[in-house]
């Protein structure tokens, strides 16, 4: 019996290490661990079936090898911004990489719709290609990467600063941000829809 509790004592420790929350983590601090920079995106997106939506990216270094993927559930995650601004459903996505040139190569998402035969469901992939850099010891924000998976999937990128960082502010417990280097990310000009 005492074998049996001290495996259930053990597993119960296993479970509730893995409930820390992203404040518990940072501890008041944005400093990344040593020969790594942070990159902090936010990931949003919109859908008819709200609930259903999950949403990621995926981040690959010079060489083209995915090293880094981010996710979103639209039914549990929140980025909660400034005191008084309105949630908006996604995750604020805090990644540790080395030091060196990436690129976030595209967004997914995947969504639920009714039909007349009950319900699809549906996925999309967005290529992005928008380059960035990271350097040792230091945090860049990247913005936000919005996926609209309504009629006609399409991504954006946009400057969420405010929100973003009221977000780490309230949620993650950082209050000290002036070190955070603001790079919003933007799509190559190939991927600029041409105007009249």
């Amino acid at each position: 019996m005492a074998i049996i509790r001290g495996y259930g004592l053990i597993l119960a420790a296993a479970l509730l290490s893995g409930c820390t929350t992203m404040a518990d983590r940072l501890q008041g601090s944005i400093t990344p661990p040593p020969g790594y920079g942070y990159a902090i995106i936010s990931l949003t997106a919109r859908a008819f079936d709200q609930d259903s939506a999950t949403a990621g990216i995926h981040i690959a270094d010079s060489t083209g090898a995915i090293v880094a993927n981010g996710r979103a559930s639209m039914n549990v995650d929140t980025v909660f911004g400034e005191e008084g601004m309105s949630p908006t459903d996604g995750r604020l996505q805090l990644l540790a990489l080395p030091a060196g040139h990436y690129q976030l190569t595209d967004a997914w998402g995947n969504w639920e719709e009714e039909s007349g035969w009950g319900n699809q469901w549906h996925s999309t992939r967005q290529p992005i290609h928008a380059d960035f850099d990271i350097s040792a010891g230091s945090s860049v924000y990247l913005g936000e990467v919005f996926l609209d998976l309504s009629l006609r999937p399409e991504v954006r990128l946009s400057n969420q600063q405010k929100r973003d960082f009221g977000h780490m502010r309230r949620v993650w417990k950082v209050q000290d941000l002036s070190s955070v280097q603001i790079r919003p990310l933007q799509l190559p000009v190939a991927e600029h829809p041409a105007t009249p």
